[in-house]
């Protein structure tokens, strides 16, 4: 007799799990992992709940603030030493400079941004003039230090990009004003192109090449070839005379053809320097 009672149970047990199995809420989709009889199973995988949360995962990325999308911001380094001689003036220095950016992406290949500029030169001249007393040749040594701020509006466009578009090749066209405050710091001005210079007023127009390696979708290298460019400078001296404190103006100007940085270049038979080379890097926010 007590045997047909454990054969009854055995017979109830086995039909329970088997309904369990059968009743199974895995098979709903509602997910997670079930222990049944003693067997650990995972969820089947929807497709629709799938594709929801793809869905899901993906929106926010579709609502990136088009600010952040298009905005960017950078910097520039310059350097630059030139070497030369003209109406018996040898000249030599260099200059630094640094210059922060921020543009916006109008399209693939149009670019907006704007430069501001701050720089430091240093300048060494020599002087050579006649002593109409003794009839002789002599000189004199004057020391420039001058520091200098510009702002620089541009358009960029992409002419072409190489090597599975890391490289692009631009034309940016840009204006520029600023001012310079030169100071002497050795010898005496007097009688030179400095006698007296207060400021000086800078602006123009120019056309060169820029070279970028995009190193991610964030942030890319840049060079500026300002030695290889076109354009139209020009200059305003702001002159006191130290005697009777009045003030006069002289203005320059000059239309840019391959730079004059580049004649300097030529004219020095290659001296060895930076000139004009302008790197710098861009990054999206």
């Amino acid at each position: 007799m007590k045997r047909s009672y454990w054969l009854i149970a055995i017979v109830v047990f086995g039909t329970t799990a088997l309904t369990a199995q059968k009743t199974d809420p895995i098979a709903t989709g509602l997910g997670g992992v079930a222990i049944i009889a003693g067997e650990t199973r995972s969820p089947e995988i929807n497709p629709n709940i799938a594709d929801t949360e793809s869905a899901a995962v993906q929106a926010p990325l579709k609502e990136i603030p088009v600010w952040k999308q298009k905005l960017y911001y950078g910097y520039n380094f310059d350097i630059y030493y030139h070497s030369d001689t003209r109406n018996q003036v040898k000249e030599k220095g260099w200059s630094v400079s640094i210059e922060p950016e921020i543009g916006w992406r109008l399209k693939e290949r149009v670019y907006l941004g704007l430069r501001f500029g701050g720089s430091y030169q240093d300048t060494y001249s020599t002087y050579t003039y006649y002593n109409l007393l003794d009839d002789s040749k002599e000189s004199e040594d004057l020391r420039i230090q001058q520091g200098s701020w510009s702002v620089t509006p541009y358009v960029r466009y992409r002419l072409k990009t190489i090597f599975n578009d890391k490289v692009g090749i631009w034309l940016e066209a840009h204006l520029y004003t600023g001012m310079e405050f030169p100071r002497v710091t050795d010898g005496v001005a007097y009688g030179t192109d400095y006698d007296g210079l207060k400021h000086s007023v800078i602006y123009g127009a120019q056309v060169s090449p820029v070279i970028t390696y995009q190193f991610n979708k964030k942030k890319s290298f840049q060079i500026f070839f300002s030695i290889i460019s076109l354009g139209y400078s020009g200059t305003t001296f702001c002159y006191v005379d130290p005697l009777t404190g009045t003030r006069h103006n002289e203005y320059t100007n000059d239309v840019i053809a391959f730079s004059g940085k580049l004649k300097n270049l030529i004219a020095n038979q290659f001296t060895p320097g930076l000139y004009g080379l302008k790197i710098g890097v861009q990054r999206s926010f």
